[in-house]
């Protein structure tokens, strides 16, 4: 079964399920503000909880996702905001090739990123420097070894901090890495 054709099943088996934006995303608005961010872009969005959240906020915001399930999802709860964003179905590895460098202030990517294998990871991480404007944030949540899996059929990477540590430090300079209350790893970091 395709990438897209799983998460499109589970898209369409549970809906809009996650309604809240990330516990740490009050303090990453307030960060944003303070660098005068303008344009987001979430990679891997899933049903919109925080593109929407970022729009609300006042932030210009684009989304992908690799499932048009999750991407329709996305669309509509903007829709029934009365929000904007541009929100379209992509492979984020491939998509984040094709964007001009320094195309965002920000970028979010919240257990979107470990869904492949360490040297699409680093690969990735790559890209989003390179999307980023000087200085610009990037947030990232990636489970670690404790995390419990609710997805278990989906392949992930599980990290450990060292790990996660070395992979940032060569494109960004980590302002903050801490956990949540599920035990992912929880970076907020910036472009160097």
């Amino acid at each position: 079964m395709m990438a897209h054709a799983k998460w499109d099943q589970f898209y369409n088996e549970h809906g809009r399920f996650y309604l809240l934006p990330h516990p740490a995303f009050k303090r990453l608005t307030n960060l944003l503000r303070a660098y005068k961010v303008e344009k987001v872009i979430d990679l891997g969005c899933g049903n919109g909880r925080h593109l929407v959240a970022l729009a609300e906020e006042g932030f210009k915001v684009s989304a992908i996702d690799i499932s048009p399930a999750a991407v329709e999802l996305s669309k509509q709860w903007l829709e029934e905001k009365g929000l904007e964003g541009d929100v379209g179905v992509a492979d984020l590895h491939e998509e984040i090739k094709t964007y001009p460098n320094a195309s965002f202030d920000a970028i979010v990517a919240v257990n979107s990123l470990n869904y492949d294998n360490n040297e699409k990871f680093l690969l990735a991480l790559k890209e989003i420097n390179r999307l980023l404007r000087d200085k610009g944030i990037f947030f990232l949540v990636v489970p670690s070894k404790e995390t419990v899996i609710v997805k278990p059929e989906a392949e992930q990477i599980l990290f450990n901090e060292q790990a996660l540590r070395l992979a940032l430090a060569d494109t960004f300079k980590i302002l903050e890495l801490g956990q949540d209350e599920e035990k992912n790893f929880v970076v907020t970091a910036q472009e160097k």
